[in-house]
């Protein structure tokens, strides 16, 4: 009987082998897969349906243990079973691997057949969109700002939003020219849908010219792009920022008119979307603007209030000697941002200007203008609606800046309010312009009020700091500095900060002092550098420094900061002592306090 009992035992055991062995599921168990196991027919198959052969079905015969990783000519998938739908007749390749516990193996490539054309595929209308249609073919150029679509030819993403199908913002649109070649604008890339999904890219560069050919598959349901042979269409110089030209590629927009997609950015600068942008070249080549009214410079509520009277009605106005002049748009928005002793060779203002004065009497509604050589112009003045000052008896010119840079009035004696600089609701600085001859823009004039005879030199304004939210200590752990934290979009304070970022709005100069004390070990006696880093609102400008300021024990210390431009908020704003942390002895006895921080 015991006989019997092990032959019954191992003739069942016989069988389970063989049943888990059966087509429908091909397990291997804990075996440690190579690619001669992921064979077709055997881990998968790819089989075409009964009543439409160009439809394909990839299924994996693997168990639940194993994550099917696909390849295949509309992009990737791990599902167990994928359909294709594959509109032209050719020859397709299909790629297997699986996820394990030890990896990921693939096997060898394997082929398909599509025999015969579907039109039934490619009726959607991104397909028409993107080549014109079956048996036509249509051709694509960057995107340089001018047709009311993108800034230019690229536009910045947070991966940590969403970043989908008609459901995406960009965090940065930098303009035409940013990815830095001026040769890409001849560049093209032509869609055709001519016995097959064809594309061509013709990729020109200040460093010569590429031309390359292949294949395409548009997946509408995803809304991606893949390629085959050839790369999207980029600037070439920007190839090493990503691992990623042709899988997979996200379209964020796609009309008849314009093309985004979304790459992946993967080197060491860090994970970010690149949107490339697009336009047809049928459409640019017959684009007619629509008419726009000319922008004009918008001024807050009560300005007229705010710059006839301060303490009295009269006011005199006296050309900052720290940034004099700059260019502005029609809107009234700088467009050099200049700030103190970093104005170019060209345009270096000249000694004095601040002895170039305008004294307004809002009151009897006279002006009279005092240049640094003694001449002096007076008379009657009008102000309309609008910012512009009319002077009856006209206005002196004077040199003030590079070869040949000057203060002037217009043909009319006019020159307009373009902005007005405030603190706390008190007018700090007025900007007047002059269209400059035709071109659409203006020379800009810095004056700063002076209504009581006291300086011309605004004071800097305290912000405050809620001590009690500062975060500090070893923030950055794979990094060996002590981090000061007031405002950072990406850590603790984004949601609790010390200052209140409406208050961040400066020009000239920030200081901050701050205290530090508790510190031990080498770190009571050693020096260390301490930098600032801050990047305004809109990413520009950004500024990250190195040794702002020597830290040697426990002390107060003081870090100044004179932005390349206008700052408006910030995205990141925090202090780091380098190479301290490993010194200190105790760090959870450290601590900082920010004793004042000012704008100007």
């Amino acid at each position: 009987m015991k006989l019997n009992y092990y032959i019954c035992l191992l003739m069942a055991s016989v069988l389970s082998i063989f049943s888990a062995c059966s087509p429908d599921e091909y397990d291997l168990g804990d075996k440690g897969l190579t690619t001669d196991d992921l064979v077709e027919g055997i881990a998968y198959t790819i089989t075409h349906d009964s009543e439409n052969p160009n439809i394909i079905y990839l299924e994996s015969k693997l168990g639940a243990g194993y994550t099917p990783l696909w390849e295949h000519p509309q992009g990737r998938s791990q599902e167990k079973k994928v359909t294709l739908k594959i509109p032209f007749e050719g020859t397709y390749t299909v790629t297997f691997g699986v996820e394990t516990r030890g990896g990921v193996v693939y096997g060898e490539p394997a082929t398909f057949e599509v025999s015969s054309f579907c039109a039934e595929f490619v009726d959607n209308e991104l397909w028409s969109f993107l080549t014109g249609g079956v048996d036509s073919e249509k051709v694509w150029i960057f995107d340089n700002g001018s047709y009311g679509y993108a800034a230019g030819e690229l536009t910045y993403a947070d991966p940590s939003s969403t970043t989908e199908w008609n459901n995406w913002t960009a965090n940065w649109d930098p303009g035409k020219g940013h990815t830095g070649d001026d040769g890409i604008w001849a560049s093209t890339m032509t869609f055709d849908l001519k016995g097959g999904a064809n594309v061509r890219v013709h990729s020109e560069s200040v460093s010569g010219t590429e031309d390359s050919e292949g294949t395409f598959m548009l997946n509408t349901d995803s809304h991606t792009i893949t390629f085959t042979d050839c790369d999207l269409l980029h600037t070439p110089s920007w190839s090493d920022r990503s691992t990623n030209w042709r899988r997979d590629l996200k379209i964020l927009e796609l009309d008849e008119n314009h093309l985004r997609v979304a790459v992946m950015r993967d080197n060491s600068e860090g994970a970010w979307w690149l949107i490339w942008n697009f336009v047809s070249k049928e459409f640019a080549d017959n684009y007619v603007p629509e008419e726009q009214p000319e922008p004009e410079p918008t001024l807050p509520d009560g300005w007229k209030d705010a710059v006839s009277q301060t303490v009295s009605t009269t006011i005199q106005w006296n050309m900052s000697a720290d940034v004099p002049f700059d260019w502005a748009n029609l809107d009234g928005s700088l467009m050099n941002n200049f700030t103190a002793g970093n104005y170019p060779d060209w345009a270096t203002p000249v000694a004095e200007l601040d002895k170039l004065s305008m004294t307004l009497d809002s009151k009897a509604m006279t002006y009279k203008f005092a240049l640094p050589d003694g001449t002096v112009k007076s008379g009657a003045y009008t102000l309309d609606d609008k910012g512009v000052y009319t002077f009856e008896d006209g206005v002196p010119s004077y040199h003030i800046g590079g070869g040949d840079i000057m203060f002037f009035a217009n043909s009319d004696n006019q020159l307009r309010i373009l902005s007005l600089e405030t603190i706390a609701g008190n007018v700090t600085g007025m900007w007047l312009g002059v269209r400059n001859g035709d071109k659409e823009e203006y020379v800009a004039y810095h004056f700063i009020p002076n209504a009581a005879g006291g300086s011309s030199t605004p004071e800097p304004e305290a912000v405050a700091v809620d001590n009690g939210k500062l975060v500090f200590g070893h923030l950055e752990t794979d990094k060996n500095n002590f981090r000061i934290e007031l405002y950072n979009e990406y850590g603790s304070t984004k949601d609790n900060s010390p200052v209140d970022l409406s208050a961040l709005t400066f020009d000239y100069s920030m200081e901050l002092t701050f205290s530090i004390s508790g510190l031990s070990g080498d770190a009571l006696t050693k020096e260390y550098n301490a930098g600032l880093m801050y990047t305004a609102s809109g990413w520009w400008p950004s500024y990250s420094g190195v040794a702002d300021v020597k830290i040697k024990g426990d002390g107060t210390y003081t870090v100044t900061y004179k932005p390349e431009a206008a700052v408006n908020g910030a995205i990141v704003f925090v202090i780091d002592i380098f190479d301290i942390v490993s010194d200190i002895a105790d760090l959870d006895a450290v601590k900082v306090t920010i004793d004042s921080l000012k704008v100007l």
